[in-house]
């Protein structure tokens, strides 16, 4: 089981006095968490920052285009496995810090820059550092008594963070096109100050004594192999978000503006879904992921029979965009919320759960565009085919006692 090593005996400033003890420990814990919320809200805006002036800041050329924004996921990708790993042996205040100052460094970066082969090498060290807080921060959560709760506040910034990147830099690209990264570069610096003054001591590393002996790559296999079906669906399911994003647009015909629209509602359904999850009890696991992956198989399917860019279809689309992101949110919630209570170090099973996300994100719609150049509907029968192969296998899984 998980180790008792938490924030609340470790993190903040914590007093010396006992008198008063449980107090401080309890302002303490909550600073921290505060903290790495709005890190997380920080970190993920300046992830999207550049999306919505992508094609200006890559000179309208598809390739570097296309290279500026996968730079950041593979840093990312890299990353968040040998983070969550060094911070189970190191703990999780350092790996936390050294993204921050990544992030706010690839920002300033990025507003210097001109040069688009310079602004991607920017968002890699960016990605970098979002791997590095990402595997601490969400390791630390899931390492808290009421981590369902913590948790769903998480997945809320992170998605509040993608929504107001797209909202604040496409509205404020008029005046420079790199004023969204400012303003997101400077809450990053923010945060970075807050953590420096709440998180004053190291965040307990997850120590195992049952394990401690074994080599990390035989380690990493075996929570691979023991969760794969769990980190098959996290792959799947994220990568589905990222297929119906990239996809639909060209599909429907609609514009930028109709685009970015539908994306912020996906977001605000995520938000929804992951926020409500975390607050009532979770039922079985066979029964949550499955019905999620059921629910968005069946919205992608219908988002297959609205391809018109009038305003009726677009509505009927922001409300399936909603559904997907709430099933996803809710779905992510009891991912992680299943993962908190395995044996091994959080380090390493959030590395990996969010290796298998980033995987997803960065290969699934790549094959749905591949699909698409011949087919549309192909793209998206096979998306929704992927979503229901997820459904089956948990239940089987389940039903044999393996999970």
């Amino acid at each position: 089981m998980k180790s008792g090593n938490t924030c609340a005996e470790t993190g903040g400033n914590i007093g010396g006095n006992n008198s008063g003890k449980t107090g401080v420990k309890t302002r303490g814990k909550t600073a921290v968490v505060i903290t790495v919320l709005a890190g997380a809200f920080a970190v993920m805006a300046m992830s999207n920052a550049v999306v919505p002036v992508l094609n200006l800041l890559a000179k309208d050329s598809p390739q570097i285009q296309g290279i500026i924004y996968s730079a950041y996921f593979l840093g990312a990708f890299l990353t968040v496995l040998p983070a969550g790993m060094i911070s189970d042996r190191v703990g999780r205040t350092l790996p936390i810090h050294a993204g921050l100052i990544l992030t706010v460094i690839a920002g300033i970066a990025m507003i210097l820059l001109t040069n688009p082969y310079m602004i991607a090498a920017a968002r890699f060290a960016e990605g970098i550092g979002a791997g590095l807080f990402v595997a601490s921060a969400l390791a630390w959560i899931n390492e808290q008594e009421e981590h369902k709760k913590i948790s769903g506040y998480y997945f809320a910034c992170i998605n509040l963070g993608f929504l107001s990147s797209l909202v604040l830099t496409g509205y404020f690209s008029g005046y420079s096109l790199m004023t969204g990264v400012l303003i997101f570069t400077v809450l990053a610096t923010l945060a970075l100050m807050l953590s420096l003054g709440t998180i004053r001591r190291n965040l307990a590393a997850a120590v195992k004594t049952d394990a401690a002996d074994k080599p990390k790559l035989s380690e990493i296999a075996e929570i691979i192999l023991g969760f794969l079906v769990l980190f098959f669906s996290v792959a799947v399911l994220s990568g589905t978000t990222g297929v119906v994003i990239s996809i639909y647009p060209g599909f429907s015909g609609i514009s930028a503006l109709a685009a970015g629209i539908l994306i912020g509602l996906m977001d605000i359904g995520t938000i929804t879904g992951s926020l409500c999850a975390s607050r009532r009890a979770g039922r079985d696991l066979r029964f949550e992921i499955p019905a999620g992956a059921l629910i968005i198989a069946a919205l992608v399917l219908i988002l297959m029979f609205i391809p018109a860019g009038n305003t009726g279809s677009l509505i009927a689309a922001g409300v399936l965009f909603i559904g997907i992101g709430a099933a996803y949110g809710t779905v992510t919630i009891a991912q992680v919320d299943y993962l908190s209570k395995t044996k091994y170090g959080q380090g390493a099973v959030l590395g990996i759960y969010n290796l298998f996300g980033y995987a997803g994100m960065a290969f699934m719609p790549f094959a749905a565009g591949i699909l698409a150049e011949s087919s549309y509907p192909q793209a998206f029968l096979a998306t929704a085919l992927l979503c229901l192969t997820v459904c089956v296998t948990i239940i089987l899984t389940a039903k044999g006692g393996k999970e």
